[in-house]
Parts: structure tokens; sequence; C-alpha cells
């Protein structure tokens, strides 16, 4: 029987990110898998979470409680994103895209998470499926998926500017300096409209690649030094069993650590997004005019409060 360690552990450690076809067929890949799962599981849950957020018709205190510790949580990071992330950015129209922006995080979260469970190991190194390769893995450490994301962030960003003020997107590129300047200007900035969803997509791609690679490395030096030990026997299986110690452990902290860079490239790239899109929509310093307006806006003793 085959050890933890031979089935997470092989000899190519980029074995654990490449994409592999499904029993030969590349039309849906591992990567397509699991794609469509973390979208299933994204649905499932966060619509039971839903149904235990929403109030109900009776009055009641209940209707207005939050119920279990899934749907605490979800309510919790939902009125955080939007309250504290996507309004101070958005202003007046973060209702309007407050929607989109939740889903963009939670299906990139979902995602990053599922590459965190050794799916992929167990159902190709020990039960065999796909030819040995397996199923599961991390949708979003392929450049495919995050060129796709990014895609979505750069029609969202600059379709919603156009159709809402063409002249104040052009306006946009000129970032207000001398027409003498513009030369200049004007084609750095249409490099910029380009260059952001790049930056989206490398930085989600590489963030969740390097990550687990470094896990595989680590697993290969563990089954490397027992190999070696068992192989050599008598002094060195113990030598080997006790040189893989510090790899291991290298490999535990690795894996909490992947857990939160999980969570901060799902945040990154939905508050990158909403930043981008709030620098065209409010391109003439309306967030100056939205925290002068805000009704939420705390005034401090002795502050000068200007009526108009």
């Amino acid at each position: 029987m085959l050890s933890p360690i031979n089935l997470l552990a092989v000899d190519n450690p980029l074995e654990h990110v490449i994409d592999q076809p499904i029993y030969g067929n590349w039309w849906f890949s591992n990567v397509t898998l699991m794609l469509v799962l973390g979208g299933l599981v994204a649905i499932v849950t966060l619509v039971a979470a839903a149904k235990r957020i929403r109030t109900g018709t009776t009055r009641s205190l209940e209707d207005y409680r939050t119920q279990g510790i899934w749907a605490n949580m979800v309510e919790t990071v939902c009125v955080y994103l939007r309250n504290e992330v996507f309004r101070p950015v958005l202003g007046h129209d973060t209702d309007k895209f407050t929607p989109l922006l939740w889903t963009l995080f939670w299906f990139i979260l979902i995602c990053n998470f599922f590459g965190l469970v050794p799916l992929k190991d167990v159902t190709g190194g020990l039960l065999g499926l796909n030819h040995g390769h397996g199923f599961g893995g991390t949708a979003t450490q392929s450049v495919f998926v995050t060129a796709a994301l990014a895609l979505v962030a750069f029609v969202l960003i600059n379709g919603v500017a156009l159709a809402r003020d063409p002249i104040g997107y052009l306006r946009h590129l000129t970032g207000g300096a001398p027409a003498y300047i513009w030369p200049i200007l004007v084609p750095v900035e249409i490099l910029g409209i380009f260059v952001k969803p790049f930056a989206l997509c490398m930085r989600l791609f590489a963030n969740m690649t390097g990550g687990h690679v470094v896990v595989a490395v680590m697993l290969m030096f563990i089954k490397m030094m027992v190999n070696a030990g068992i192989e050599k026997g008598g002094a060195y299986t113990a030598i080997g069993f006790a040189g893989s110690i510090l790899p291991f452990v290298a490999t535990i902290g690795i894996y909490f650590l992947e857990i939160v860079v999980a969570v901060i490239q799902a945040f990154v790239f939905t508050f990158l997004t909403c930043l981008f899109l709030g620098q065209l929509i409010h391109h003439d310093d309306e967030l100056g005019h939205e925290a002068e307006h805000n009704e939420e806006a705390t005034y401090l003793p002795g502050d000068t409060i200007h009526t108009h």
C-alpha cells in the first residue's frame, strides 16, 4: 500500500499545478471540472446561507436573527465588504455593483480553497482515476482561468464607464493635465487600461501556483529522505526519518500560509476590481463630494458644519 507521503509527493512538483485532460479529452479538462464544481459549491452554500439570513414576514425576533455559524460568517464578510471596502470607493453606486463583486469574491475564494484539499492525490495516486492523474486542484492556478476572470473585470470596468459617460471616460485619459502633455499621458493611460487586468490575472495566478509548488517541493524532500533511509537500511533509516521532520514542519507552516493567501488573493482581486471601477465612474473627484453628503459621516466635537 502506498504511504500518504508517496501519494502527495511526486518527483516533479509541477505535476500538482499542470492541467490534465479527463481521460484524454481536453474539451473538459481537470481545471474545467474544478471550475464547475467550485461554481456549484458556491451556489449551494451561499444560497443556504442566504435562506438563514433573510427576514421573514411575521415581524418576530427570529425573522431578524441570522441562524447558524456559516450564515453568520457569510453575513459578516458580506457586510464588511459592502460597507468598509466597496462603499468608500463606489459611494452611491455601491448597491448596484455589490452583488457582482460579492460573486467574484466568493467564487475565487472557494476555488482557492479547493486547492488545499488533496483530491487530486487521493483520486489519482490511491484510486488510479484518470490514468493516475486524478481529479482536483485549484482552478485559479490556471492562467487561462485567471485571464478569464480578469477579462470579466475588464469588461465590467470599461463597459460601465463608457456606457455611463463616454466623454468623462475620454477625459479621464488626459488626467486633467494641460493639452501639451496629452501626447505622453494619453498613451500611458491607454496602456494602463490593459495593464490593470493583466496585473489582476498574473497576481492571482502566480500566488496560487507558487504556494502549491513550494508545498509539493517540501513533500518531495520528505519522500526523498525517507526513501533514501529505507533503501540503505540500519541506522540510515532513523536518520532519514529524523531528517524529514524539518521539511514536514515547513510544509505544515506553508500550508497554513496558503490558507491565508487564498483569502487575501480573493480579497485583493475583488478590491482592485472595485477600485479600478470607482476610478473610472468617479473621475471628477466625486469621492470628495460623496463623503461630503454621506449620511453616515461622523463629526467630532468642535467641528464646524457648513450647511448649504
